[in-house]
């Protein structure tokens, strides 16, 4: 994934992309920006409970179900379950499946290859010294934060974009949980997406809004032990992203398959995802007003891709290529 802050920004952006009849049903489109952080929200989920170390695994795993596996079948699942009881007459579930879930999950399987490569690691790893990837995307969050809100990373109290005071309607948490049990067997998945959003002004405020730089200097001393603090906070320079935005248009390789290769930049991508991103969009939107919503349709509207490797659902993810591994 990219970080939390640059799927922010990102649900922002493509606001500027969708059509006027897409807009036209997404009247409060801008107070919903917190459902950007698509299925991270169960990695989020009690995130503050470190000292429960299975309920934490218990979260990543439910995560890495979504991102890696039954994509086309569970937005499909969702939005009839959605049509079924009646859910999908309400702004806030379409804006939840579609410019939060679906284009947090495209957004991530066209960077995501891209941000293993230059990292050279994926998850926690005991043998390596530190997390880069979870560094490599804290650092472009704070480079998106300054080149497209002007805003010092360091100082700004990001904690703010993420807090979130509205109810979630019942109709959006019973689809959640009815949609995620029959995909993924995940148990009352909605009840857990719903606390975990409002949830995640306290987990930024907790870990990446770092004003003085006082956090750092900790997450940095304690990461040894606890393998990924170093990727926390925000009070960085934003120029120590440049390594890894590949402005040169390097040629770059798939993480899994040297025979993928690509010079696109981080912005390229970026890019690229917000064109097909408005797209899917705008598709999916006519069809909930159509009321017609058929697997056909949603099959061939969206590409059944792993967040996590950019390729075809269901594949055993090995990383074989990569730039950067420190140890």
């Amino acid at each position: 994934m990219p970080g939390p802050k640059t799927h922010d920004i990102f649900y922002r952006q493509l606001k500027q992309k969708l059509n006027a009849d897409t807009l036209s049903g997404f009247k409060n489109y801008d107070d919903y920006h917190i459902f950007a952080q698509g299925h991270d929200f169960l990695i989020y989920y009690d995130f503050y409970k470190i000292w429960n170390q299975k309920k934490l695994d218990k979260n990543i795993s439910d995560s890495v179900l979504l991102q890696e596996h039954k994509f086309q079948e569970f937005v499909y699942t969702f939005l009839k379950t959605a049509e079924n009881n009646g859910a999908i007459e309400e702004e806030q579930t379409r804006l939840f499946i579609g410019p939060g879930y679906i284009m947090h999950h495209i957004l991530d399987a066209n960077i995501h290859p891209f941000i293993i490569y230059y990292s050279g690691d994926h998850v926690r790893d005991p043998h390596n010294k530190t997390w880069q990837h979870g560094i490599v995307e804290n650092l472009i969050d704070i480079y998106m934060m300054k080149e497209t809100e002007s805003v010092d990373p360091k100082k700004y109290p990001v904690y703010k974009d993420f807090e979130f005071n509205r109810p979630i309607s019942s109709g959006l948490i019973s689809t959640l949980n009815e949609s995620l049990e029959n995909v993924y067997g995940i148990s009352l998945g909605g009840n857990k997406i719903g606390i975990s959003i409002h949830q995640m002004s306290l987990f930024m405020k907790t870990f990446k809004f770092d004003r003085y730089g006082i956090k750092k200097v900790i997450f940095d001393a304690v990461d040894p032990f606890l393998k990924g603090t170093s990727s926390f906070s925000y009070h960085r320079n934003s120029n120590e992203a440049k390594p890894y935005l590949n402005e040169e248009h390097s040629l770059w390789l798939h993480p899994m398959y040297a025979s993928i290769q690509s010079n696109e930049s981080f912005m390229d991508l970026y890019n690229k995802s917000l064109i097909d991103g408005a797209h899917i969009i705008d598709g999916i939107e006519k069809l909930c007003k159509a009321g017609k919503i058929h697997i056909d349709d949603i099959y061939s509207l969206i590409p059944d891709v792993a967040s996590t490797y950019g390729l075809k659902c269901g594949q055993e993810f090995v990383i074989k290529n990569k730039k950067y591994m420190k140890r």
